[in-house]
């Protein structure tokens, strides 16, 4: 009965994919050495062009577009002509920075500012009667400069200037920050950790498939295809600059992910190309089997990850969107690396694949059926007593879990650099020495018209708030009264967000318009809480329905979606053990804990995490499900299942975990969240979940995984 449902199964799903094989099985006409060519000159000319477009892509991505603090931010601009710096320039001096000749240099400084093109409105603490502009102790002063253009504009804008300005000017050190300087800064830390990762990581890589292939040949084709995806998504990225902003970590994203999901891809074909070898068949027929087969979970993985990630452009921020493309584009280009160039380089090679292994003399001979002995031992040891390792799998999962109950969002602020960063030094020292910092000032206008003695008593009331650290009324400097309010706390914390409140709802005769970093942080978590459950629905029911499509069940896409929130939470728990309440910062090479995970960053790092634990769920359940058409056995197919499977998801597990070192060894540390947080996901998905909790949950169900209404009817 179930091997006439597979026949029948197997002819409407080769019906379906028609199309797709028609373009990827060999004719006369379209040579596997004319595929690669092709792919060769493509990647080179992608690879090119997308590196070539990296200073497009932008940081500014704090922010929810068309939130009231950036609608408040416009107003002040526009209708009161208040805006905040985008350069601030630190300068120090030995002695009393007013000094004749520091405040010579000082002047010279402020002159070369107001003279580089792009550059707008500059204040100095020589030029505006403001003591906010000078330290307590006399010895360092800020020179702030409004810039021109968009947030890439300014950052080239900063990037030129300060260059010019140089570190030094007699007697004064110049030190700069402001969110066009960081923007910048970050630009080119990414450009290193993009190097990095690429330089480190693939080698690493390379030598885990080396293990596990038994072959330099073999080890060499999943990282071609990896090549290939990078290649095409950085290319992606600039096409997409130049029609909407693009954040700067999307380059990161792009190559992390293309070097780990490509490789998974390319695993799993050479893993099949290889079981067909051994069986019998001929190259070409192996390249024709394994393209059927593994490419058929490869576009179903490559669907489902694709409708997972996508689920992230409900949120209204630029990083996140950003994300999802970056993440959507190395999916596709991953999947076309795998059934296209993979396949080309295996009909080429044939029997060629198995040769150049380093290690032949200090291993043991390789399972005749290519099938991985110890994860065959920890199937039958888990399908013996399924509830007990549901059971245990679950515990693991729930005690990583309890961490994330007092999980809390923020933003990620210029703490977010490198210590060594100029940005963070100079937001650091500012902090210290100085009345007002600027990353943790409010500006405050209140509507025009407003009386002086009203604005006063304004200004007193907000100054009595125990969230208050200073007020400055700069009513009569702008066409309109505006107050800037220093918060005692940095922005993302509890008691920075409840003076933003306050300030809201101060009384008035029209609107308060309250703009800064705190209020931005304010309104990303509101933004966050109204996306997130949009989000989760559209991911879990697109999973559930491809899967649904790809497996004929009901019950395994109900449970995949299970498990993987399962793993979430243990994930979530983790990240907040770490990031959030400082365990382990300086094993990880140190790094700053705000009290809190950085929200952009948490919500992408949760998707992709959840998209990877369904690309596993893909992998082992294909081969479960034609394990079990074959024979009729379920509890017989799990275990052939995970044998077959075991060593595919334990190295591509590896593979993603070491594409992950470049982001986890960044100064950055929301790319060292991202790169940790992902690396550590796909462990324990590979470990606890796939290799215990998974086959302990399918052997309790029996044939009951594969029950659908209306199958029996068509068989």
């Amino acid at each position: 009965m179930w091997r006439r449902q597979g026949v029948q199964g197997r002819t409407t799903a080769r019906r379906g994919r028609r199309l797709l094989w028609a373009a990827v099985r060999w004719r006369p006409w379209l040579t596997a050495r004319l595929t690669l060519l092709v792919c060769v000159i493509g990647t080179v000319a992608l690879g090119l062009f997308g590196v070539g477009g990296l200073d497009r892509l932008t940081n500014f991505d704090a922010e929810p577009s068309g939130s009231p603090a950036v609608r408040d931010a416009v107003a002040l601009r526009e209708r009161y002509g208040f805006s905040t710096p985008d350069l601030v320039l630190l300068l120090r001096a030995t002695s009393d920075v007013r000094s004749p000749e520091a405040a010579a240099a000082g002047r010279a400084v402020e002159e070369d500012l107001r003279r580089s093109p792009g550059v707008g409105t500059v204040t100095s603490y020589q030029g505006a009667a403001d003591p906010a502009l000078v330290s307590r102790d006399g010895h360092s002063a800020l020179v702030t400069a409004d810039l021109a253009g968009d947030a890439s504009r300014r950052a080239e804008t900063a990037e030129r200037t300060v260059a010019a300005l140089g570190g030094h000017r007699g007697p004064v050190t110049i030190t700069p920050t402001g969110t066009a300087w960081t923007t910048a800064e970050t630009l080119e830390d990414n450009r290193a950790d993009l190097l990095r990762a690429e330089l480190v990581s693939a080698p690493a890589c390379a030598l885990v498939l080396l293990l596990v292939f038994r072959s330099l040949v073999a080890a060499l084709l999943p990282v071609v295809g990896a090549l290939t995806a990078t290649a095409g998504s950085l290319a992606f990225l600039r096409i997409l600059a130049s029609f909407t902003a693009v954040s700067a970590y999307a380059s990161n994203i792009a190559a992390a992910l293309g070097l780990g999901l490509a490789v998974d891809y390319g695993i799993l074909v050479v893993f099949r190309f290889r079981e067909e070898t051994a069986a019998g068949a001929t190259a070409r027929e192996a390249v024709d089997r394994c393209v059927r087969r593994a490419g058929r979970a490869v576009v179903a993985s490559a669907a489902i990850v694709l409708a997972s990630v996508s689920a992230l452009l409900v949120f209204p921020f630029v990083f996140l969107r950003s994300a999802a493309w970056a993440a959507m584009a190395v999916v596709v280009f991953s999947a076309a690396a795998a059934v296209i160039t993979v396949p080309a380089l295996l009909a080429l090679l044939g029997t060629r694949l198995d040769r150049f292994d380093p290690f032949a003399r200090l291993r043991g001979p390789a399972a005749p059926d290519g099938g991985s002995p110890a994860w065959h031992r920890v199937a039958v040891a888990v399908t013996r007593r399924p509830a007990v390792a549901a059971l245990a799998a679950t515990g693991v999962l729930a005690v990583l879990s309890l961490p994330a109950w007092h999980v809390a969002l923020g933003p990620a602020t210029v703490d977010n650099l490198p210590r060594d960063s100029r940005a963070r030094t100079a937001a650091v020292l500012i902090r210290r020495d100085f009345p007002s910092a600027p990353d943790r000032e409010l500006a405050v206008g209140l509507p025009k018209g407003t009386p002086r003695t009203e604005a006063e008593a304004r200004a007193r009331a907000v100054s009595a708030l125990p969230q208050t650290a200073a007020v400055r009324d700069l009513t009569g400097r702008y066409r309109g009264p505006v107050l800037t309010v220093t918060s005692r706390f940095p922005s993302g914390t509890g008691e920075s967000a409840s003076l933003v409140r306050r300030l809201r709802a101060l009384p008035a005769h029209g609107h308060v318009l309250v703009a800064g970093e705190a209020a931005e942080a304010v309104d990303s978590r509101a933004a966050v809480h109204r996306a997130l459950p949009g989000c989760c629905a559209l991911a879990a029911a697109a999973t559930f329905a491809l899967l649904a499509l790809f497996t004929r069940s009901l019950l395994v896409p109900l449970k995949a979606v299970a498990v993987a929130v399962a793993s979430l939470g243990a994930t979530l728990g983790c990240l907040v053990y770490v990031f959030q309440d400082g365990h382990l910062r300086n094993v990880l090479g140190g790094f700053h804990a705000p009290g809190y995970l950085f929200d952009n960053t948490t919500v992408f790092l949760l998707a992709t995490a959840y998209a990877l634990s369904v690309d596993y769920e893909v992998f082992i359940v294909a081969r479960v499900r034609e394990e079990f058409l074959v024979s009729g056995d379920n509890t017989a197919a799990v275990v052939t299942g995970m044998r077959r499977t075991g060593r595919l998801v334990t190295a591509a597990s590896l593979v993603f975990a070491l594409a992950m070192a470049g982001p986890a060894a960044s100064g950055v540390t929301s790319l060292k969240m991202t790169g940790t947080g992902l690396a550590l996901a796909v462990l324990v998905d590979a470990v606890v979940v796939r290799g215990v909790l998974v086959p302990g949950l399918m052997t309790l169900a029996g044939r009951a995984n594969w029950w659908l209404p209306g199958a029996r009817r068509r068989r």
